[in-house]
């Protein structure tokens, strides 16, 4: 706008006559709402007269290529002057492929660390978008995608010193929940019940604010900054051959290598992760070249190697629904029952993995109503709108703290009941007394307590990734190792939490521990309770690319690929600044309000005309003919410590890691 005021005054005042009335002419507010339509029509006036003032055309096409736009779209607006042709956008990528290596180049100088997370790309290759290499035939490709994260917090003040212990005298015991852990536990999983029960009892609503607010750690003041996310060029190799692997970590340690050296700062070890057969695959590849003959040949340069949480929660919830969800269920309690009677089509329960999101949805809605219930029994009320015989607080000069103090003290003993079984099979303790009498003559009951016990961890779970703290996941981890590991004694998760503990707790330096434990999530938002898993940004990458592998049609090849892929964190940081500048409405991608609100008030009616907390000896679950068992309950403990044990001693001599 400057510019064609400056050189173009009189095409200024005609463009302001024709898109103004003349009563506003000179009016800041409505001059500048015309900015972006004025430049706009400027920019298309001198790309006509010449060819190479085209910055507003390069600007809006790569704006649509950022939405993985058809290339038809381009050769029919480009003789209008809006855009460039599909070649012209070809060459501009060609420009900004680069800027993804200057973003690192930049943090680096910043003293920020970035990290490194990786996975699959697998797609199917038509017949007509085959080249005659493949033998034009329809087939699978497999490529590799990944994402660097700049890290934004700093623990240059805690000690680097390596290892903190000797991983091989590490007592058991620090893998296991002590007392106190145990005692804070409960305190974690407070918070998701209060939640609930502010939500569902009215007498509880002067405390539903309080009980909203962010769970604050340690960190916490330094978790509110967003991450920058700098998307990688995609290879053509796949990680289930290990020399492919191999070329990846080439590629990631030359890139380690290469930015360093551009910002003039000696290479440090970067973090890199994926889901569990990512990170397998890199140990591996890591252990293959342990003999090379420089550090850069055995990727000295590469670690901390991490496994992600994103693949943790689906596995925890298809754990959830492997105990719980059986399609013979028909009885109002179970959890197949209560998909059918909310019509949840899609939350495919032996599919867990293909339909997360809607089996999340489903499983804590069900699991939300079993609190309720279990609050409703454990207060001896009737129903949500009864109120109970407790003394309420009064709340006019309460701050937060006090009222969130109050609900934990009031939600305690329902806690503690729902850990009591878990916390006896660990401790080898026996239930004695008359109050913790076995209720295994009543399916009810127990399916009840399972529901609540493995619900309330996943909830727990998903909290404490929202809003990361490193000893709240520390405790949840420890907790989700027995679980799983009880669950199916060969789970692969169970061995990778091992893993991972072996590294937090002794092999790496209290500086790389914590720095590669918050390096596993990454802030979206700019708030401090708005992280998500980095493997969870991996798939949004994954999902962004087979789109853009669409909007290719025929053009699909590795250099085509790779030219595109390595373009992207430049094309998005224009479309973020065309969007700044010319005030683009953001629409909402979810309703304010949950719709499953009201189908959680049908659950809880359900439930309370069964009562599966009050017990009935002698009730069964006819359909059911293998009662679900909370997996804790079914270790051998002399097996577990074994178990641990060997895995120590494998940590200690493991390079790949």
């Amino acid at each position: 706008m400057e510019e064609l005021h400056t050189k173009q005054p009189l095409l200024a005042e005609v463009l302001l006559a024709v898109t103004l009335p003349t009563s506003k002419i000179g009016h800041s507010s409505a001059t500048n709402s015309l900015v972006p339509v004025i430049g706009a029509i400027y920019g298309m006036l001198m790309k006509q007269r010449f060819h190479e003032l085209s910055l507003v055309q390069k600007v809006v096409t790569i704006t649509l290529a950022n939405e993985q736009t058809h290339q038809k779209v381009y050769d029919r607006l480009q003789p209008l002057g809006i855009t460039l042709s599909h070649s012209g956008l070809l060459s501009t990528m060609d420009t900004i492929s680069g800027h993804f290596k200057t973003e690192l180049i930049d943090a680096i100088k910043e003293r920020k660390q970035f990290r490194i997370v990786g996975d699959n790309i697998n797609f199917q290759l038509g017949v007509a978008h085959a080249r005659k290499s493949s033998g034009k035939i329809r087939h699978m490709e497999h490529w590799f995608g990944s994402t660097s994260i700049v890290q934004n917090m700093s623990f240059d003040y805690l000690s680097d010193q390596s290892p903190q212990c000797d991983l091989r005298i590490l007592p058991v015991a620090s893998f296991l929940l002590a007392d106190d852990n145990w005692k804070y536990l409960i305190d974690d999983m407070n918070r998701p019940v209060a939640r609930t029960l502010t939500e569902f009892f009215p007498w509880l609503k002067f405390a539903k604010k309080a009980a909203n607010e962010d769970i604050l750690g340690e960190h916490s003041q330094l978790l509110h900054e967003k991450n920058k996310v700098i998307p990688l060029p995609i290879m053509a190799k796949n990680e289930q051959k290990y020399s492919d692997v191999v070329d990846i970590l080439d590629s990631y340690e030359s890139l380690v290598n290469s930015v360093h050296i551009s910002a003039g700062m000696p290479p440090e070890p970067v973090h890199i992760g994926g889901d569990q057969l990512t990170r397998e695959r890199f140990s591996g590849a890591k252990r293959l070249r342990a003999a090379a003959l420089t550090p850069t040949e055995r990727f000295e340069n590469l670690k901390p190697i991490t496994f992600e949480l994103f693949h943790l929660q689906m596995t925890v919830l298809s754990s959830f629904y492997q105990i719980l969800y059986h399609t013979s269920n028909t009885e109002i309690f179970t959890l197949h029952a209560k998909k059918i009677r909310l019509q949840r089509k899609d939350a495919d329960g032996l599919d867990v993995k293909n339909h997360y999101n809607d089996c999340k949805e489903l499983a804590v809605s069900f699991i939300k109503s079993y609190i309720v219930e279990a609050a409703c029994e454990y207060f001896q009320v009737e129903d949500t709108n009864a109120v109970p015989n407790i003394q309420l607080p009064d709340c006019t000069n309460m701050s937060s703290e006090d009222i969130n103090k109050w609900l934990c003290e009031l939600v305690r003993p329902l806690d503690e009941r729902v850990l009591r079984d878990s916390r006896n099979a660990l401790d080898k303790i026996q239930p004695v007394s008359a109050e913790n009498h076995d209720y295994g003559c009543d399916s009810m009951h127990v399916y009840g307590k399972v529901v609540l016990e493995i619900g309330l961890v996943y909830l727990r779970l998903n909290d404490v990734i929202k809003i990361p703290d490193r000893n709240r996941l520390l405790r949840t981890l420890k907790y989700l190792m027995v679980f799983l590991k009880g669950h199916n004694h060969r789970s692969k998760y169970a061995l990778e939490i091992l893993q991972f503990l072996c590294q937090q707790l002794a092999k790496l330096s209290e500086k790389v521990a914590n720095s590669s434990l918050y390096g596993l999530f990454v802030n979206t938002g700019g708030k401090t309770n708005t992280h998500i898993p980095a493997d969870l940004q991996m798939e949004h990458l994954v999902r962004v690319t087979k789109n853009h592998l669409k909007s290719m049609c025929s053009n699909v090849s590795e250099a085509s690929m790779k030219n595109r892929s390595s373009s992207f964190h430049g094309m998005n940081e224009i479309s973020d600044k065309y969007d700044t500048e010319t005030h683009v409405c953001r629409r909402a991608q979810k309703h304010k309000t949950p719709s499953s609100y009201q189908d959680e008030l049908h659950l809880i009616t359900d439930l309370r005309s069964v009562r599966p907390f009050h017990h009935v000896c002698g009730r069964c679950i006819q359909s059911l003919k293998n009662m679900p068992k909370n997996p804790i309950t079914k270790l051998d403990m002399d097996e577990l410590v074994l178990w641990i044990e060997k895995h120590k001693l494998h940590m200690y001599y493991d390079v790949g890691h």
